[in-house]
């Protein structure tokens, strides 16, 4: 079955040029195949666009109306693929973006604000969520994730990593001795995340090692657990850039950093697996790998990153 635009190419070519020949010429095609798909476009259409003679060919009545009309929609098609090919060197249009909320609004919100700011032209859709939003059915074109990624199905790019410490109020450890090892976490008032589980740095298995952990304060907003910690209720663990000012004004102590209580947290840009990656995504990655890379290393470290199986 002949396609739609089969043959339009070649028939706008014969006119352009005056003859079979040199519409070869140009297309670098024989002469007889270049007949045969004007005559095959002739056939399906039902209708004649040239009259052949030995010494010329000319365009009949309904060639000349064809020929404006393919010629106009040869034009728009060059100036859809030169916009296209300016989409891929502009970030144009709008980005959907997904971002964690436990933590990631209290840093990511101001790195896309920034991005907003250096591409003004851009529109940017931020979605904040406690879960991992499904890229693909969602439509979204990015999303920022941590720790292990087990979808193959998308590609990530890594940005760094982030440290998380254990900390509490100085009201909180007058009643209490600093953990000195996981189970010493036992004896404390844990405000934990519903998973009521903390990760650690470790030489175990994939380089952490979990610990079950309780308390009488639950949520998944890292803000909420932020508070509790501030109001001496228990022990958290949060990310250092997170209680940062928290621990410059003194209403929160870390325990001293050692190898079984620190995470390093590691942060991926994960997007669809596709071909071709669009201009406005491309260019938010850079720039986030950028901004990371001027922060200070107590916020946001680009710490090289274990590599996504693509």
């Amino acid at each position: 079955m002949m396609g739609r635009w089969e043959g339009i190419e070649e028939y706008i070519c014969v006119v352009e040029v005056g003859s079979f020949t040199a519409a070869a010429e140009r297309l670098g095609a024989s002469k007889s195949y270049i007949s045969k798909q004007v005559g095959l476009l002739e056939d399906r259409l039902g209708v004649r666009l040239l009259q052949r003679t030995t010494r010329r060919l000319t365009l009949t009545e309904s060639g000349e109306v064809f020929f404006a009309h393919c010629k106009e929609m040869s034009e728009h098609f060059d100036r859809a693929e030169s916009t296209l090919s300016d989409m891929q060197l502009t970030p144009r249009g709008t980005l959907k973006l997904a971002i964690n909320s436990r933590y990631g609004t209290h840093f990511m919100a101001g790195a896309v604000a920034a991005f907003s700011r250096e591409y003004p032209d851009m529109s940017v859709e931020v979605h904040s969520s406690f879960r991992d939003v499904d890229l693909l059915t969602d439509g979204y074109d990015l999303t920022l994730r941590y720790d292990d990624l087990e979808d193959s199905s998308l590609k990530a790019r890594g940005l760094g990593a982030y440290s998380l410490s254990l900390c509490a109020s100085p009201d909180y450890w007058q009643s209490r001795t600093m953990p000195a090892s996981p189970e010493d976490l036992q004896q404390h008032n844990c405000l934990t995340t519903p998973e009521r589980c903390w990760l650690f740095n470790t030489d175990k298995v994939r380089g952490t090692t979990r610990v079950k952990v309780s308390g009488n304060w639950i949520s998944e907003d890292g803000a909420n657990l932020l508070a509790a910690a501030r109001a001496g209720i228990g022990l958290a663990q949060l990310p250092d850039f997170f209680v940062r000012e928290a621990v410059a004004r003194g209403e929160l102590v870390k325990v001293p950093r050692q190898q079984w209580n620190g995470y390093d947290r590691q942060c991926w840009a994960v997007y669809p697996n596709t071909r071709y990656l669009s201009a406005k995504v491309r260019y938010f990655i850079d720039f986030l790998i950028e901004y990371v890379h001027h922060l200070p290393l107590d916020n946001f470290e680009a710490r090289p990153v274990r590599r996504l199986q693509a």
